[in-house]
């Protein structure tokens, strides 16, 4: 046995935080992509490996090592549910091409390992399956709080405008025609500097900026619905929003919200300033968020590469074009 599976990453450009309590969100899946190399493994169970460590997912679905590859085992525990066989035995491998915290590796990692999981029990591909057992590491990696935008958005491969309903329980999400306005382009700004704060520790942070202290599925409607209501213009206003311009201030309008829910961070306010200085649209973090998180700033196409330099030069950060995925999750 010797394969790779891949999947790539994701950007949210509204409603990441929100899209937890039930607001909807919009996404695009963006490369470059992380893959999983599977191959034989003469013991029993699945052996994982990574530049952070090793893991063992053993038949029983139990698991030693590495506690960060922990979020495997619910993975591999729901794969082989889904395709109704065993676990395989095998080695993963874990290479991941992104290092940047907001733009859901973890999620891409647990689709990519999610696919490789299926064609080694001898599963046909479905992107179903492979969202449903990448959403169960994602939500171990999210300490319960995951809405599931990362792991569909991954798992499907297109912009996706996604939503989860609580009354049933449910997680709703359509391919969106959404498109950048002509000549523009997304910058990807990795303000990582040494301290990185932690996605579900800025998940809790925001729920409780709302007064809200337990699960989103806990979380009586009331106050689900006053997180709703405060994103909802920015919703609203995103399907008129044809122009760069208002395409900006609507980010500008989110990255206001953020910040005043405590969920931005020193390093992302500098690189949203840098941004804007020069020349950006509109600028706003995405993902979690917090210290060492993930800026989106829009550009002029043409500008890009010369906005690029600035920013770094003035920040110290990276800065990295985004271009967007065609496919989700795949055997390569």
């Amino acid at each position: 046995m010797r394969f790779s599976a891949s999947a790539p990453c994701k950007a949210i450009l509204f409603g990441e935080h929100y899209v937890v309590y039930g607001a909807p969100a919009l996404a695009i899946p963006i490369e470059p992509r992380n893959s999983v190399r599977f191959s034989s493994f003469g013991g029993n169970g699945i052996a994982l490996n990574s530049s952070i460590g090793k893991g063992l997912i053993l038949p029983d679905g139990g698991f030693s090592g590495c506690r960060q590859l922990k979020v495997f085992s619910a993975v591999a525990t729901d794969a082989c549910r889904l395709a109704k066989k065993p676990l395989p035995i095998c080695q993963a491998k874990f290479l991941p091409s992104w290092e940047v915290k907001g733009v859901g590796v973890s999620a891409s990692l647990c689709s990519a390992f999610a696919a490789g999981l299926l064609k080694a029990s001898g599963s046909p591909q479905n992107s179903q399956k492979i969202f449903l057992a990448a959403q169960s590491g994602d939500q171990v990696a999210h300490g319960g709080r995951a809405s599931g935008i990362d792991a569909k958005t991954v798992s499907v491969g297109k912009p996706l405008a996604f939503r989860r309903f609580f009354s049933p329980d449910k997680l709703g999400s359509k391919t969106s025609k959404f498109s950048l306005p002509a000549k523009t382009s997304l910058l990807l700004i990795d303000t990582f500097n040494g301290k990185k704060d932690s996605t579900s520790d800025m998940l809790e942070k925001f729920a409780s900026s709302f007064g809200i202290y337990c699960r989103p599925q806990d979380t009586p409607e009331k106050s689900r619905q006053k997180v709703q209501e405060e994103f909802s213009p920015i919703w609203n206003a995103l399907g008129k929003a044809k122009t760069a311009r208002s395409l900006g201030e609507l980010m500008n309008e989110n990255h206001s919200l953020l910040r005043a829910r405590k969920v931005s961070g020193d390093s992302i306010e500098k690189a949203v300033s840098s941004a804007l200085t020069s020349g950006a649209y509109g600028a706003k973090l995405t993902g979690g968020g917090g210290e060492g998180g993930a800026v989106l700033a829009l550009f002029d196409s043409s500008s890009l590469p010369r906005a690029g330099r600035a920013i770094s030069d003035s920040t110290g950060f990276s800065c990295l074009p985004i271009k967007m995925a065609r496919e989700g999750a795949r055997i390569d």
